[in-house]
């Protein structure tokens, strides 16, 4: 009987992040100039993005007070 070592596949853990995985990633970062992007990861794998993005607004009043119109 001859015993081959069986390959078993690698953990996903070590898997790289695909093409479009790092394409959705780098799309979420576009044009954010405030915020966060957290990237879920099950099983090694990407499942899910979240982009929170913070918009500042300038009070009029504060804009006017700085001589700016």
């Amino acid at each position: 009987m001859n015993h081959s070592p069986q390959t078993s596949p690698a953990p996903a853990a070590s898997r790289m992040p695909t093409d479009d995985e790092l394409r959705e990633v780098a799309a979420s970062l576009r044009g954010m100039r405030f915020g966060s992007v957290t990237i879920v990861v099950q099983d090694g794998v990407i499942i899910q993005i979240d982009k929170t993005e913070k918009r500042r607004l300038r009070n009029r009043r504060d804009t006017h007070e700085n001589g700016q119109s």
